[in-house]
């Protein structure tokens, strides 16, 4: 992976050369920020830059014997961790190396559900991720042993909020790595990692992708109109690897569902809304979540056709006439109250309460919203 390939972050990717080329790079680093930053990819970066054996002062050359070995993800010298779940093999990341080195060949961009899914058969969807002890016991070891190319050593640790209290097996390595010893952790949610660890490295804080980042790249790389990359971009809120899926979603799918969720409500057809909670909690957590930042997006734009004479809604065309129908019905109150409880509703889902429950209570409240004068 080189910098080049990783669009925006040009602030972190900065700092994070200048460390490099100054022999500065702590041998402890966490990459911090939301999900669908870049910070795996901003990790292989990192490792591909210092192993480079042509490097120039903004790059690793891409085409040199190590750079080729880390664009497979085969180099000796280079390790990873990740969360995985009980297996008929061993407990271990290597156990389902094959798996990683095909995931991040056809996304480094990828999240925590993508991962889950590549790894993951019918019978294992139930299963929750972690890393191990056994894991911290084959980090250590691995570390131990000498370079096998005489230069640095790496090990790039994805998640480690997955580690639970297993991460106390790392803290004497965290403190007092071997020579030329780098260790890369790259977090999503570091208020669930292990303080003693958070203390024993230098963070860098990676922000979102820009908006306008998203769109671009989008455009450039998977052949979007500039208006549907504009649309995707909102609706992804800094997160590349939520943008990539939704430009493979159909344009018009969740939209012609929160069509249909609020022709429901507004008719006050229990049976038909019944029906329609049942079929939507079976999307799952994320698919459902997906579903309501959506709905949130699509009030937004009602709000602004309301208020800004004028105003195109950035949706799809096909959906224009759609957005300005609801517009006509809702006023400022009643998307200020709608907004609260689809994001009350969210935190709930985030927090795997109960999926039927939660939507029928939503619908509820929105019925009551859009039938008041």
């Amino acid at each position: 992976m080189q910098f080049s390939l990783i669009p925006g972050q040009e602030a972190i990717k900065t700092r994070l050369l200048n460390a490099c080329k100054q022999g500065r790079l702590p041998h402890a680093l966490l990459f911090f920020g939301p999900e669908g930053n870049g910070g795996l990819a901003l990790g292989l970066a990192v490792i591909t830059f210092l192993l480079c054996e042509n490097k120039s002062d903004t790059d690793s050359c891409g085409e040199c014997d190590s750079c080729s070995k880390m664009k497979s993800t085969v180099h000796a010298d280079v390790h990873f961790s990740f969360p995985t779940f009980n297996s008929d093999g061993p407990k271990i990341s290597d156990t389902f190396i094959g798996d990683w080195r095909k995931a991040l060949k056809n996304n480094p961009f990828m999240s925590y559900e993508d991962w889950m899914g590549q790894i993951k058969g019918k019978d294992d969807q139930n299963k929750q991720g972690n890393i191990t002890s056994e894991e911290c016991r084959e980090i250590i070891k691995k570390l131990s042993l000498m370079s096998y190319e005489g230069g640095k050593k790496f090990m790039l640790i994805w998640l480690p909020e997955f580690l639970g209290q297993s991460g106390n097996i790392l803290l004497k390595l965290l403190e007092e790595p071997p020579k030329d010893t780098h260790l890369i952790l790259v977090a999503e949610d570091i208020n669930q990692m292990l303080p003693t660890i958070v203390s024993r490295t230098q963070i860098y804080n990676i922000p979102p992708f820009s908006n306008e980042t998203i769109a671009s790249y989008l455009q450039q790389h998977h052949e979007k109109s500039e208006s549907e990359a504009t649309v995707i971009s909102f609706l992804s809120k800094g997160n590349l690897s939520l943008a990539q899926h939704l430009e493979h979603e159909e344009d018009t799918e969740y939209t012609a569902n929160m069509r249909d969720w609020l022709l429901i409500c507004y008719s006050r057809n229990s049976v038909n809304l019944n029906d329609w909670v049942n079929k939507t909690s079976t999307l799952g957590r994320e698919k459902i979540k997906q579903f309501l930042e959506n709905s949130l997006f699509i009030f937004g734009e009602c709000l602004h056709c309301r208020f800004i004479e004028g105003h195109i809604p950035r949706v799809p065309a096909a959906n224009e006439k759609f957005v300005k129908d609801i517009s006509k019905m809702l006023n400022e109150d009643k998307i200020e109250r709608i907004y609260k409880q689809v994001n009350d509703t969210i935190y709930h889902i985030e927090r795997n309460a109960n999926a039927k429950i939660s939507l029928f209570t939503l619908s509820l409240n929105l019925r009551n919203v859009l039938m008041e004068k």
